[in-house]
């Protein structure tokens, strides 16, 4: 288990933060207001059996120049029944938060995904994307997640993939998902807002897509275009025992006031985000979204510098785990204390 007794910046000097040890907890929600946020380097679940929480990863461009794989955090091939929740992830250069290849059993929830950097070396590279779920993952969970201010790939589900995509919102993009011809995927309760093109579906490609309460607004899919352009199956391939969707017309509602490291905290970047979504500040550019898109991270004030705020923690010899369920509700929810 990692847990911080101290608040802050931790700048990873361009190389990966790889978490190597399996049945890891990085308990974010641990610290002191306003919490982490890795900076200029990659967080990377490369082990099995893990939890992230509560923490924020904003990459931007690396000092090699690499595009593929420079994501703010993803999990490595191979890994198995890994979970990130309540992450802010932002200012990838490949995507912002994507599933390995081969993986099993991946649940990306309740977490804050935006602003891909569509020219961060100067060269016209535009990999403004959010989350790619890689060739051959199965059982992969998202669940509840905010994507915004992206071209494409929210997600994009690759071959042989099984997954479910369930009471998401997402504001402001281009193309959003993509899946391929081998892939299964269950989507029910997603939100989709800020749409560039109403004339084309939301969920394209050639896999097999069961789809129920998808919606869209401001503005609305053409009255003669569907959700889903793929091929529809009436039974849902892949549903997680005991997941219950919300409706689709409470998911902005509730990812806004629920997504991200800490929504009962939330300073500086994460609050500008979602005051740009509720405020839908990026309508007017729907016709010029690289006008509302980012190039580089500096067009939004550059790397945040948090304060190194300190406390003591005392952990527990039994009841860990309600112990940290304790301090994530604090920073979820406003009127909840630490234990």
């Amino acid at each position: 288990m990692v847990v911080f007794e101290t608040s802050g910046t931790i700048d990873l000097g361009g190389e990966t933060l790889q978490i190597t040890n399996d049945h890891c907890w990085v308990a974010g929600q641990t610290a002191p207001s306003p919490g982490i946020t890795f900076i200029k380097g990659a967080v990377q679940i490369d082990a099995d059996n893990c939890i992230v929480q509560h923490v924020r990863s904003r990459v931007g461009p690396g000092p090699d120049g690499d595009i593929q794989g420079n994501d703010s955090l993803n999990t490595q091939d191979g890994t198995t029944n890994n979970v990130v929740d309540h992450v802010s992830a932002s200012w990838g250069v490949d995507e912002c938060m994507s599933v390995g290849y081969d993986t099993d059993n991946t649940t990306y929830a309740n977490n804050l995904i935006y602003e891909g950097l569509y020219d961060p070396y100067g060269d016209g590279s535009d990999h403004n994307y959010c989350t790619l779920v890689g060739d051959g993952a199965d059982h992969v969970a998202l669940l509840g997640n905010v994507w915004s201010k992206a071209r494409n790939r929210i997600p994009r589900l690759k071959s042989e993939t099984r997954s479910v995509v369930v009471n998401n919102f997402t504001y402001f993009f281009d193309e959003a998902s993509n899946t391929d011809s081998s892939a299964e995927t269950t989507w029910v309760g997603n939100r989709y807002t800020g749409l560039m093109a109403p004339g084309e579906s939301i969920v394209e490609g050639s896999g097999t897509v069961y789809s129920e309460d998808n919606t869209t607004a401001d503005p609305q899919l053409d009255s003669d275009v569907s959700f889903v352009e793929p091929s529809t199956v009436d039974e849902k391939p892949l549903w997680p025992s005991g997941l219950s969707a919300m409706s689709s017309s409470e998911v902005e509602s509730h990812n806004l006031s629920n997504a991200g490291a800490r929504p009962a905290d939330r300073m500086g970047n994460d609050q500008r985000i979602v005051s740009e979504i509720r405020n839908r500040a990026g309508n007017d550019s729907l016709d010029s979204p690289y006008d509302y898109w980012i190039a580089d991270l500096d067009d939004v004030g550059g790397y945040p510098s948090l304060p190194e705020n300190t406390h003591t923690l005392d952990v527990p010899s039994s009841g860990l785990r309600d112990w940290l369920e304790q301090w994530a509700l604090a920073v979820e929810d406003p009127n909840a204390s630490p234990p």
